[in-house]
């Protein structure tokens, strides 16, 4: 069964973490559950990217959040990770209300845009940082955050090819970089120099064992530590989206079992369908009078 993957390594003698990451097929899943314009994709792409890459830096059971929003009001983009490769991403409804064809990411953003990271530190405790977005295009960014906030040299690159004739994301890799406590500052630039020298940003989609001879060596010199897939989630279940009906006016639940006809709820967050029959609705509406009958 194809999968996406990421790949953790040590290369420069040790004085760089480097992450290879190539999740095609989750984002081919994100982009199949709702249909959205080239922008949004790209905007969400590289921002669920970005989460799988800082996923790569966590130890179990540690797990983060990002959050860009944009500069107009109510237009966020979300995406969660965790150290078991468990990804998940989606935008605020908010995007779908407005137009957004022929925009550019920088355009979409914004001169005020921010990033917010949230991270799971261990022993419950958490670690939020935020940073303005002076790039506007979400991975150097988020290379910007990790030098404004944790003050740790950072390298992110993400190279999203989308057929939008077939609608299809047709390969979707990334990198991220990052110096070791002792390392030359000047060293970044040999990683980056290095990556591209593989050709790795550019390789056709593949399984990840066809990668192995790519990742084997990492730049520099180095090891291979930890191969692992990522897998898109979401917490959603039927049951918890019966809620949303369940907010609804009884007379509307009433209209909808004598209509006879299913219902369709959708998640905001992953974009997963769950029908209720006209009986399930029936018994959540029985439900709700039963609430209300309570003293």
């Amino acid at each position: 069964m194809k999968s996406s993957w990421i790949a953790k390594s040590i290369a420069f003698d040790g004085k760089v973490r480097i992450i290879f990451m190539d999740n095609t097929y989750l984002l081919q899943e994100i982009f199949h559950r709702r249909t959205m314009s080239q922008v949004l994709k790209e905007a969400l792409g590289r921002t669920v990217s970005a989460a799988g890459l800082i996923g790569g830096l966590l130890k179990d059971p540690q797990q983060m959040s990002l959050k860009i929003r944009a500069s107009s009001a109510g237009l966020n983009i979300f995406a969660e990770a965790d150290a078991s490769g468990h990804v998940r991403g989606y935008l605020s409804e908010e995007w779908f209300q407005r137009p957004s064809e022929g925009l550019s990411l920088g355009q979409i953003i914004g001169s005020r845009g921010n990033i917010q990271v949230v991270q799971e530190t261990g022993t419950n405790r958490m670690f939020t940082g935020i940073t303005d977005m002076p790039y506007a295009n979400i991975t150097d960014d988020i290379s910007h955050y990790y030098g404004q906030s944790e003050q740790t040299p950072t390298w992110v690159t993400v190279n999203i090819c989308i057929d939008h004739q077939k609608q299809r994301v047709t390969s979707s890799r990334g990198v991220l970089a990052q110096l070791l406590p002792g390392a030359d500052p000047g060293l970044m630039q040999q990683v980056q120099e290095a990556v591209d020298k593989c050709d790795f940003m550019l390789y056709p989609n593949q399984q990840h064992e066809a990668s192995h001879e790519l990742l084997l060596s990492p730049p520099g010199g180095g090891a291979l530590l930890e191969i692992k897939p990522l897998h898109w989630y979401c917490e959603c279940t039927k049951e918890m989206l019966s809620g949303l009906l369940l907010s609804l006016d009884p007379k509307e639940l009433s209209n909808l079992v004598l209509q006879a006809e299913p219902a369709e709820v959708v998640c905001s967050h992953c974009g997963e369908k769950y029908v209720f029959s006209p009986i399930e609705i029936q018994n959540l509406l029985n439900t709700l009078q039963r609430r209300r009958t309570i003293p």
